[in-house]
């Protein structure tokens, strides 16, 4: 059995498997989470939508930062210079 306090309200989740508790709180490990925190923002997540009004973190690029010297810059501004060219007929 899951116990856990969202606004002064007590939930208790009944009928849980031992192995439904395992992997949430093997989950909960994985993004050092407590698994109170990590059921919270599970529900939120699924119930009010992503990230629930929270700004969502994004690293898919933290690998790259610091990596790029001023010619990469250059050939990637270059590449992406014709995607931020607005069309008039769009926006009529």
């Amino acid at each position: 059995m899951i116990a856990m306090r969202i606004d002064m309200s007590l939930i208790t989740l009944r009928g849980l498997t031992a192995g439904a508790v395992k992997n949430v709180r093997r989950r909960a490990v994985l993004e050092k989470k407590s698994m109170n925190r990590f059921i919270v923002d599970l529900i939120e997540k699924d119930v009010l939508g992503q990230g629930a009004g929270k700004p969502r973190e994004y690293n898919d690029l933290d690998d790259l930062i610091g990596t790029m010297n001023k010619d990469d810059v250059r050939n990637i501004e270059k590449s992406v210079s014709k995607h931020r060219k607005i069309d008039p007929e769009l926006w009529k």
